[in-house]
């Protein structure tokens, strides 16, 4: 499968997953859902796959966190740590296409 597949293969799901916990009312699990699609579909709107786009979404949303913990915004905080979770998953896949 090639990279823009995958990408847009995991927006589908996760955008699937909200779908399904806002049928059973569950609001925290759609929240989680939408974040990681959404890092999905800022990926593929970069247009530009390479390591430097990865190291810049990282340094951001790490710096993102930092400073949410640093005001005692856990919620926020856990935001970017979905964030960059996501973005680990996607940087897997980065590097199995060379």
């Amino acid at each position: 499968m090639d990279l823009m597949n995958y990408l847009q293969k995991n927006k589908e799901r996760y955008l699937d997953d909200a779908a399904h916990f806002a049928a059973d009312n569950r609001g925290d699990e759609v929240i989680l859902a939408k974040i990681r699609a959404n890092v999905f579909d800022i990926f593929m709107q970069t247009g530009d796959k390479t390591d430097n786009v990865l190291e810049y979404l990282q340094a951001k949303w790490k710096k993102e966190k930092t400073l949410a913990e640093e005001h005692g915004d856990d919620a926020i905080a856990a935001i970017e740590q979905i964030k960059l979770e996501t973005l680990h998953e996607i940087q897997q896949e980065v590097s199995l296409h060379g």
